[in-house]
């Protein structure tokens, strides 16, 4: 039997206003985050996967809205808190790393104030307590000198080690889902590692379930047990990891794959999927990739492709799979 769902994303759209009117970012999107599970969501940028994490955290901008869909979360609907019920959870059961550590830190307090603020908030420490349970954290997370940096500000700790006051943010009251919006964008490969060594401790030693936002399909293949594919605001498949990288069954997901740079250190030239990505509001009478697939037909450009399930859990929004 599989583990209960955790986080469970129905029929998710979010519109943003646009010159030719509402334009959907996020067009009935389904996924599932089961218990102690690492799920990818992985995609070009611009295709929808901040928005969907952010719509799961009540966390829009103001010119964004949720129009349709249900994220169940410990049998509630996220989507229909109140705020102050929402703002109770975020933090606490559940938490987010986000992309620019820079610009999430807030850069006029120490960042151990900060990580020490959220264990006062939802666990209820003095900040005795909330010093000592920060200080170890740091530890934890691999930063050095953790007593120093404690009373360290943003600009003064490398882009690395910010994203690790992140994790360290995120792991204080050992939340049931983290969410990592591209956790590792802008680190060196060493660095990346770590990061990613965390969140996999994590999971082991807290079994919290992780969505992890990437477009690194190298990431994916080291950490996810399930992936999700998504192309212009829609999951176009859907696969256990094995799975997905031994047989990809949508064209762009085949794409990404092929665009991987080997590793063997022969000359090649890097494949590329031809055209672009569609832009905010542009529509499509069929299939969404069927401008830039080398095997659409005349249904695909008419007709938009149901998600289909293949059968294992593998999922596919194409009219030919692969």
């Amino acid at each position: 039997m599989s583990p209960a769902p955790t986080l469970a994303v129905a029929g998710l759209q979010v519109h943003f206003p646009g010159p030719g009117g509402a334009a959907a970012a996020v067009d009935g999107v389904d996924l599932t985050v089961p218990q102690g599970a690492i799920v990818g969501l992985v995609g070009e940028s611009g295709c929808g996967k901040s928005v969907t994490a952010l719509s799961v955290l009540g966390l829009l901008p103001p010119n964004g809205q949720v129009t349709a869909g249900r994220v169940a979360f410990g049998g509630r609907d996220l989507l229909t808190l109140p705020e102050g019920d929402l703002r109770a959870l975020r933090g606490d059961r559940i938490a987010m790393i986000f992309q620019d550590p820079m610009t999430s830190l807030n850069p006029v307090y120490p960042v151990g104030r900060q990580v020490a603020e959220v264990l006062r908030l939802h666990r209820g420490l003095d900040r005795k307590a909330a010093r000592a349970r920060t200080v170890d954290l740091f530890r934890q997370v691999g930063i050095p000198d953790p007593e120093e940096r404690y009373r360290a500000y943003p600009r003064q700790l490398s882009g690395g080690l910010r994203q690790r006051v992140m994790i360290a943010m995120a792991m204080a009251c050992e939340p049931e889902l983290l969410i990592a919006d591209e956790p590792t964008t802008a680190l060196d490969a060493t660095i990346q590692a770590q990061i990613l060594r965390l969140m996999g401790q994590l999971r082991r030693d807290h079994g919290t379930a992780i969505l992890l936002i990437t477009h690194n399909m190298g990431v994916v293949a080291q950490l996810c047990d399930y992936v999700y594919v998504m192309y212009a605001g829609q999951i176009v498949e859907a696969a256990e990891t094995f799975d997905l990288f031994r047989a990809p069954r949508h064209p762009y997901t085949a794409g990404l794959l092929r665009a991987i740079p080997s590793l063997e250190g022969a000359e090649e030239t890097l494949y590329t999927i031809r055209g672009t990505v569609p832009g905010p509001g542009e529509t499509f009478p069929g299939c969404r990739f069927c401008p830039r697939c080398d095997l659409g037909g005349a249904d695909c450009a008419q007709t938009p492709p149901p998600l289909t399930d293949l059968g294992g859990g593998h999922l596919v929004r194409c009219h030919h799979p692969c």
